[in-house]
Formats: C-alpha cells, sequence, structure tokens
C-alpha cells in the first residue's frame, strides 16, 4: 500500500498544473456513464430529505490498457492444445500489460483531487481506485440528486437513479463510478430457498454428495492452494455454526476460516453458512478465504469484489459466487463489461470463478421485476469465462439418475450481453437445432449454465438450526470445492492451477453424467423455459460431475503442461 500511495502522490505533485491544463483544454461536455438505474420490484421513491452529510465509498474502475491482448493471452493458457497452457504470466506482468495510460491516471487522479474526494486505496496495477465522499461530492461528480428509496419490507436506502454524467475527458479515462446507484438484491432471495423447517436436515450432506459424484480423496501437493466464496447482503458467516456442521457432518473435520477480506459479524446468513460448509467439506485440501461486502450495492460489490481478488500477489485459485439476478439490466452496462474484464483478468492469474445460475428458471419473470416477456439467464453467471453452475436432483427424490430441479427453476438461457464464447460454440448451435424452441424472445449469446450439481434438500446448519436448503446456491460452492480438489491435483502434477476451465470441460463432455431429463420452465416461468436434453442444455449444461473421470483428465492435461 505505501508503494500505492507514492504513486498517487507522485502524480498528485502535478495536479496542480495539470488541472489548469485540462480545465482550459475541456469541451465541458457531460457524457453519460452510467444508464439511469433500474429500480427493482419492491422499492419505491420517497419524499423522505438525503442528509448532506452522508458519506459513501465510491469505486473508480480505470480503463485498462491492453484488453485485447490479455483476452488472446488467456485463450493460450487455458486451451488444452495450446503449447501455452497453464503457462501464466506472473502478477508483475499482468500489472505492466492492463496497467491504465499515464494521461488517464492523471484524468482520473485530478477530478478525485478537484472533488476532495478521500482516496483510501489504490490497486497495486493502477485500474482501480476506491475512496469516501459525501452526498454533495457525489452529487457534483455524478451530475445528479441523490433521493431516498423505500423498500416494502421498511429498509431504506440513499441513492442517484437518473444516470451518472461525467466531463467527456473523465469518462474516456474510467469504466465505472459506482457505489451510489444500484439496489439490494431482493432480501427474500435467501429466505425463499429455505425447505423444511427448523432441526429437520436435508437428503443432502458432505458424505451424500461425495458418494454421488465418486469423490475421491486427492493427496496433498504441499504447494499453497486457497479456494473462497464471496457473500454480500449482509449475509455472514458463524464460526460455531460452521464447527458444528463439520463436527456432526463431515466425519468430525476442525472447520475455519483463514482469512476474512472485508466485515464479518456474528450474524449468521443461510447463504454463508451453505457457501462455507459446502466448499470446505467438499475442498478439504485447502485454506479458506471468505470476501465479504455488506454494502448493499450488489453491482458496485462485485466491482470491489473484482478488485480485491486481483489486488494480492496471493489469492484463492477456486472461488465461488452465489448471488446473481435474472432481471435483465439489473446491473449497468459499463459494470456488466467490467466485472467480465475482471474475471478475464483472474483467469490469467490461474483463477477459476464458479457462479450459480440462478433460481428463476428461464428467467421470463424474476425476484427483481419482470422481463416483458423475454428469458434471461443470470448474471454474473453469464459472463463468458466463468464456470457458470446449475441445480439437479434425484428423480426418485433419494439417489440414483438425476433431473433438473423441480422445486424451483434452476436458472439458464442465453445472455443478451456476451457473445457465444468459441469454447461452446458447436455445443449451444447443436442445442438450439435440436431443442423445441420456447414461446417467448431469447438472445442467442452465451449459453449457461456449463455444469450442474445437486441442488436441492441441502443439510446446513445455521443460526444454530439444521435446515434443508435448496437452490444453485448449494451447486457453486459444491462444485468450487470440487475444482479445488482438481488444482491440488494440478499443484502436483505441474506446480500450476487449472484457471479458467470451461475449454478442458467443453473439450471432454466425458467428465460428465449428461441429464436428460427436465426443463426450467418451471413456477411463475412455467410457461416457457428450455428442456434438458442430449449433450449440452441450457437446463443443466453439459451435466453433473463424474469426478474420477475428471481427475484423471486433470492430472494428463496438468502433466503435459509441466515445465
Amino acid at each position: 500500500l505505501k508503494l500505492q500511495f507514492l504513486y498517487f502522490i507522485g502524480h498528485t505533485n502535478m495536479m496542480s498544473a495539470f488541472a489548469i491544463a485540462l480545465v482550459a483544454a475541456s469541451s465541458g461536455t457531460l457524457v453519460a456513464l452510467h444508464e439511469p438505474s433500474m429500480i427493482p420490484t419492491g422499492w419505491t421513491k420517497t419524499d423522505e430529505p438525503v442528509d448532506p452529510n452522508g458519506r459513501f465509498r465510491v469505486d473508480v474502475a480505470l480503463k485498462r490498457s491492453n484488453m485485447a491482448a490479455l483476452g488472446k493471452l488467456l485463450e493460450e493458457v487455458s486451451n488444452p492444445h495450446s503449447p501455452d497452457y497453464l503457462q501464466y504470466p506472473t502478477y508483475e506482468e499482468i500489472g505492466n500489460m492492463v496497467r491504465p495510460s499515464d494521461e488517464h491516471t492523471r484524468v482520473v487522479l485530478w477530478w478525485l483531487k478537484d472533488n476532495n474526494v478521500t482516496v483510501t486505496k489504490v490497486h497495486p496495477h493502477g485500474d482501480y481506485i476506491h475512496g469516501e465522499a459525501t452526498v454533495p461530492q457525489i452529487e457534483r461528480m455524478a451530475n445528479g440528486k441523490f433521493a431516498t428509496y423505500q423498500h416494502e419490507t421498511g429498509a431504506k436506502i440513499w441513492r442517484i437513479t437518473s444516470g451518472v454524467w461525467v466531463l467527456a475527458e473523465v469518462a474516456a479515462a474510467i469504466d465505472t463510478f459506482a457505489g451510489f446507484h444500484g439496489f439490494p438484491l431482493d432480501p427474500i432471495i435467501v429466505d425463499k430457498r429455505v425447505r423444511g423447517g427448523a432441526g429437520i436436515p436435508g437428503r443432502v450432506n458432505p458424505d451424500v454428495f461425495r458418494a454421488t459424484y465418486n469423490v475421491t480423496t486427492v493427496p496433498k501437493s504441499g504447494k499453497q492452494n486457497v479456494q473462497a466464496i464471496a457473500q454480500f447482503q449482509g449475509q455472514y458467516v458463524d464460526i460455531e455454526d460452521l464447527a458444528s456442521f463439520c463436527t456432526t457432518y463431515d466425519s468430525g473435520k476442525s472447520c475455519k476460516i483463514s482469512k476474512f477480506v472485508g466485515k464479518n459479524e456474528d450474524q449468521p446468513g443461510i447463504e454463508s453458512m451453505l457457501d462455507t460448509e459446502y466448499i470446505m467439506s467438499i475442498g478439504d485440501v485447502a485454506e479458506t478465504w471468505v470476501y465479504s461486502y455488506p454494502n448493499f450495492d450488489f453491482c458496485a460489490d462485485l466491482g470491489t469484489f473484482g478488485s480485491d481478488v486481483t489486488g494480492e500477489t496471493i489469492y484463492p485459485y477456486s472461488i465461488s459466487i452465489s448471488y446473481g439476478s435474472q432481471k435483465i439490466d439489473y446491473c449497468s452496462a459499463a459494470i456488466i463489461s467490467r466485472l467480465a474484464d475482471d474475471v478475464q483478468k483472474m483467469g490469467t492469474m490461474g483463477i477459476t470463478v464458479m457462479i450459480s445460475s440462478g433460481d428463476d428458471g428461464s428467467g421470463g419473470k424474476t425476484r427483481q421485476g419482470d422481463n416483458a416477456g423475454k428469458l434471461s439467464p443470470s448474471f454474473p453467471a453469464s459472463i463468458p469465462t466463468c464456470v457458470a453452475v446449475g441445480s439437479t436432483f434425484f428423480i426418485n427424490k433419494f439417489n440414483g439418475e438425476q433431473e433438473a430441479t423441480t422445486t424451483f427453476g434452476s436458472g439458464g438461457g442465453f445472455s443478451y450481453d456476451f457473445p457465444i464464447p468459441s469454447y461452446q460454440g458447436a455445443q449451444v448451435q447443436s442445442y438450439l437445432a435440436a431443442v423445441t424452441k420456447p414461446n417467448a424472445q431469447f438472445a442467442t449469446g452465451r449459453g449457461s449454465p456449463d455444469v450442474s450439481t445437486l441442488g436441492e434438500s441441502f443439510t446446513v446448519v445455521e443460526g444454530g438450526s439444521t435446515i434443508a436448503v435448496g437452490g444453485t446456491s448449494c451447486s457453486s460452492p459444491s462444485f468450487a470445492g470440487l475444482v479445488t480438489l482438481l488444482n491440488e491435483a494440478c499443484l502436483t502434477a505441474s506446480g500450476k492451477s487449472l484457471g479458467f476451465i470451461n475449454p478442458l470441460f467443453y473439450q471432454n463432455p466425458g467428465m460428465f453424467t449428461d441429464i436428460v431429463s427436465g426443463t426450467n420452465a418451471i413456477g411463475e416461468n412455467k410457461v416457457a423455459g428450455w428442456e434438458a436434453i442430449k449433450g449440452w442444455d441450457a437446463a443443466t449444461g453439459l451435466g453433473t460431475p463424474n469426478f474420477g473421470i475428471m481427475l484423471d483428465v486433470v492430472k494428463a492435461a496438468c502433466n503435459k503442461a509441466r515445465k
């Protein structure tokens, strides 16, 4: 951090002369950086005044250099047929590649200084600057006015929803300016997934999961291996609940979080307990971190997460996110694009990002609002360089063959934001040619999910009680634990992690058990959805894992990458 601020101070010493030159050259033209905010269902604007002394954390994402080159590099290091497979650049080399130009950095630092923003952190690669600002400062910078919004539960927040407008010179230097114009995900998104009651365990626990997917013990590599989950929306991990779960349902193991990035309070949340209990039980060869974001601006917090993960030289190799929305344009276009760039950058660092594919099925209707006749997958699971994880369950409810979930719709479909990536092009085209098309509007971009696992009736300990939980939030951390085991094997074979793993998956579909039954036309979306059929499909992806085959494929691929 000292070096970061020395870099900052070095630039600010030039600010006076630069500010005069910039103001003189400025066109004074304002450019829309973020479109007006989408107001989610349940939120209403009120006449209650906003406190002018209110302060916000603000995040500025500077435009990176050489992103096309970074994308090409990611293709080379993630394609098992490439001679550069798993040959990741160093952290410093990535920083040198993407570091914003000096001109853009000077413009942004002048803008922050001119508006008296308190800079709290500068990313080592210079592509994020975080700070704190008051309501009047932000209104001046964003050329908008704060208003009070109230949720039907009574919760209140202050937001600028008319869009974010900045000087053209500033707009040319940054991708996003966030922290004050986004909304929380609907607070019932977690509660709706609770099935059963206190004291009633689910049918799935770590032993059932391992037995179902042929999960075997992986010898430790002796190299550092870290896995992580990200928690949002005021969800926290309770250490006592975690210990109780591991003692009772995972062979008496001692489960301890090695590191929290951000605040964690002793207020257990179902989501956070589910995520930590299953990623730690399945990925039991690694230490576990938790990234925590209690700010209730979900889209902005995703950017902070991207900055935090890429902001350290030691980082997790396997990360799970159990949050998202199938409401079209829930996050602004700029934030959607920037987070995709963040995840791409993580891939070049050797990080695999798993994201739940959503619980609103085909996505015509969502918890955040109606999509007006359009079907939509979940963001951020629609990002092409993540692993989107959907859900299945046993057809007979106890064991054996599986189908797409029936108690909720496992999110899936085709993105409006991202084109079909090359690694899944053949599979998506084959599916669209074979499946009966739903009677609704849909895009033909990146398809999700990529894979699926069990996602109903998971046993969870939360608040001292045992409950049964369902949702793709069960599937993502569990699959991330499997990837942690695969990373351990790859570290042994090559000293490398698997990073962006989708090309390996799509080139080796035999690693998965194809799911050919079910649909995500469930509940409110039962009138239109996507069927599970032979091959990849938009309900269950490539299918569910067969860990024994996965392990063999990974060992062979990583042995070839040893250099």
